[in-house]
């Protein structure tokens, strides 16, 4: 594989793009912003990309289209800004024809680095369906939570106000979430620069792996029910 490396010079060159906000800036060092950030994602997407099509044969395994775009979408913001410092990685089906799918991720910015394992979506009637999962198939979902904790990888989601009923005992930490999945980050910027993050990814994502399949298997029922 090739991977040309991520450097903390390239990650303030984002920062600095994004502090100036000037379509002009952005001209100047668009080819350094590109193979300095946006190559080197697209080479992780691809390489990683293609190892996760044995868990999940329709996963995205494009690079182009799996790397985010620095330029922001900004009509439907109140934030106006023209540029972003964070890039990401979505290892996800495509989201218009597989709505509510699991994915992982990946993103990068100048401070820090994350990468998780979660839903992309949040509806009513996936997550009615997680939580039916978790009640039948209990021992599986505790089996894939310790595989992600044992990363370091943390809880993360929005919560109803109140517990839905027939929670399995111990599963309340996520049987409450209204969004779900974890997350891990890493201030190690210098793992950036070359196959180590590679190898960090595989990782985490092996780890993930029990997670996206368990998650696979709601969005799968939801789909099926057209719900």
């Amino acid at each position: 594989m090739q991977y040309d490396g991520i450097s903390r010079e390239s990650l303030f060159l984002l920062a600095d793009n994004r502090f100036r906000d000037s379509r002009d800036f952005y001209e100047a060092h668009k080819e350094e912003i590109k193979s300095g950030v946006i190559v080197p994602m697209r080479q992780i997407a691809g390489e990683i990309g293609a190892e996760l099509l044995e868990l999940d044969p329709v996963i995205n395994a494009n690079p182009v289209k799996m790397v985010s775009r620095i330029r922001r979408d900004t009509r439907y913001t109140k934030d106006k800004a023209l540029y972003r410092e964070n890039v990401w990685i979505m290892f996800m089906r495509d989201k218009h024809q597989w709505e509510g799918y699991p994915c992982f991720w990946f993103e990068v910015t100048p401070s820090n680095y994350s990468l998780g394992i979660g839903f992309f979506g949040d509806g009513a009637a996936l997550m009615q369906n997680f939580r039916k999962a978790i009640r039948e198939n209990t021992a599986e979902f505790r089996a894939a939570v310790r595989k992600c904790e044992k990363t370091g990888a943390e809880l993360f989601g929005r919560e109803y106000k109140r517990m839905p009923a027939d929670c399995p005992k111990g599963m309340e930490p996520y049987y409450i979430k209204k969004s779900f999945g974890f997350i891990a980050y890493s201030g190690e910027l210098d793992e950036l620069a070359d196959e180590r993050i590679i190898e960090i990814i595989r990782g985490y994502y092996k780890a993930f792996s029990p997670m996206y399949s368990f998650l696979l298997g709601v969005s799968d029922e939801t789909f099926a029910k057209g719900e």
